[in-house]
């Protein structure tokens, strides 16, 4: 049976996407776990174990999916998009954990690690982690270190920016255009294929590099799912119940080689998604709706902030104990990003959660999870008419 365009726009909550979030966090800190120690080169053997930091490329293909689907509805609904609650809504998401844990990395630069090369390299870019401009700053004078992983969120906070004016200004098939435009000169640059109008180390060269084709293959998704036609062309191909384990399948052979082509992989993940949001009831449906995998989806946010602090955490204590084994801190240190991210969200994040759902126009026809604007943050506080 071929799956339903009326049923997929009356979809209030893709039970799945939380499981995806939550198998790309448990990536992120498998790799974390593994990076830099001794025992990362026995990975070698079976290059697709070294590569759970594509974890975070999964987290930009959700995010472009839902973000962009909440906005093509809140367009078809009401005639246009509230620029102003966007901008809300995002901000009270992001903005209170991430500028929380950046203070407490400032507090560690100035009293724990002070005058060390890792201090004096995060104060250097401290400015680019407050504006969310890492990305267009970062070089090999400067190589990253403390805080690193904000270059996630300034991928996404750049790209957030500009996207509802160009969905709001561009209609029907010129804002899908301008996404394949994009695509296109990202991965000519990359190449550099652009080199004679993009320049290296050119401040619009670093903007153009900065741009993430997986958002863009998310929002290519939401798109093409959005349009009658699009999904029913879709449906054929993911509406079959065996097409979500097939392509986690196609995804883990695309990241297979020891140097995967990242734009295959990129398809897989986009096809992975469409395949969970399609039918409800596909493939791994019973394994990515688990409650304790949906439950570390919801709170992937908090733990992907959180997971270098867990993860050095975990090391200062297993030095002391004389073993430091990777699968043992990946453990201890999932265990520990769980339960901090937990205390955050309950705690401290849900009073933000709660005031962001007075911004959200759709709060009364589209569920949480569509409201939850960020690629790594799970399901807000229940939605009120």
């Amino acid at each position: 049976m071929e799956p339903s365009y009326a049923k997929f726009r009356e979809v209030r909550f893709f039970g799945s996407l939380d499981g995806l979030r939550a198998l790309s966090i448990i990536g992120v800190i498998w790799f974390h776990s593994w990076w830099g120690t001794p025992y990362y080169s026995r990975l070698e053997a079976m290059p697709v174990l070294r590569q759970g930091s594509y974890g975070v490329h999964i987290f930009f293909v959700v995010s472009g999916f839902l973000i962009t689907t909440l906005l093509l509805r809140e367009r078809d609904r009401y005639g246009t998009i509230s620029l102003r609650d966007f901008y809300i809504r995002r901000a009270l998401r992001i903005w209170p954990l991430y500028y929380a844990v950046l203070l407490f990395y400032v507090l560690n630069a100035l009293v724990f690690e002070r005058g060390t090369v890792r201090a004096h390299s995060f104060l250097h870019y401290l400015p680019s982690f407050a504006t969310f401009t890492y990305t267009w700053f970062i070089s090999s004078k400067w190589p990253g270190g403390m805080f690193n992983l904000a270059w996630t969120l300034s991928t996404e906070e750049q790209f957030y920016f500009f996207w509802p004016f160009a969905l709001r200004l561009l209609r029907g098939l010129r804002s899908s255009a301008l996404i394949l435009g994009i695509i296109a000169i990202k991965m000519a640059a990359d190449h550099h294929l652009t080199d004679r109008f993009l320049p290296p180390g050119w401040l619009p060269t670093r903007i153009v590099l900065s741009v993430s084709v997986a958002i863009c293959m998310g929002v290519l998704l939401a798109q093409a799912l959005h349009s009658p036609a699009g999904f029913k062309i879709l449906g054929r191909i993911f509406g079959w119940k065996a097409a979500a384990p097939v392509m986690l399948a196609a995804m883990f052979l695309c990241l297979a080689p020891a140097h995967p082509t990242m734009f295959l992989a990129y398809l897989a993940t986009a096809g992975l998604v469409a395949a969970c949001v399609v039918r409800e009831d596909n493939g791994l449906a019973g394994l990515l709706r688990l409650r304790p995998v949906a439950f570390m989806g919801m709170l992937s946010y908090g733990m992907y902030l959180m997971n270098s602090v867990s993860i050095h955490a975990v090391h200062f204590v297993l030095a002391r104990l004389g073993s430091e084994f990777p699968p043992l801190v990946f453990v201890l240190a999932l265990g520990l990003a769980v339960c901090g991210a937990y205390l955050s969200y309950r705690y401290y994040e849900s009073p933000f959660l709660r005031l962001k759902n007075r911004f959200s126009r759709l709060r009364t026809s589209i569920v949480p999870q569509l409201q939850d604007e960020s690629s790594s943050s799970g399901t807000p506080a229940p939605v009120h008419p």
